[in-house]
């Protein structure tokens, strides 16, 4: 991860959320997995899907960007970091 996108996240006022199996760079970063939305009150869960209460930030990994984003959400099972 790049240390200018470290940064940023960093200073994102907003909580942070990503939506993938697992990610120890996220943990480290104390992103959130998008399941934790609904213990935030942000989102409700609906058949596998996160629907935002208002707005979410998604954490884009792999794009290393922050998105976003009020429509519902696939929600990615997150697998244990062991």
């Amino acid at each position: 991860m790049k240390d200018d996108f470290i940064e940023k996240v960093k200073a994102h006022t907003e909580p942070l959320f990503y939506n993938s199996e697992g990610s120890t760079e996220a943990y480290k970063l104390c992103i959130r997995h998008l399941s934790a939305a609904m213990s935030a009150g942000v989102a409700k869960l609906s058949n596998g899907y996160m629907i935002p209460n208002d707005v979410l930030h998604i954490v884009n990994l792999e794009k290393q960007s922050i998105e976003i984003v009020s429509d519902k959400i696939k929600l990615i099972k997150l697998e244990s970091l062991e």
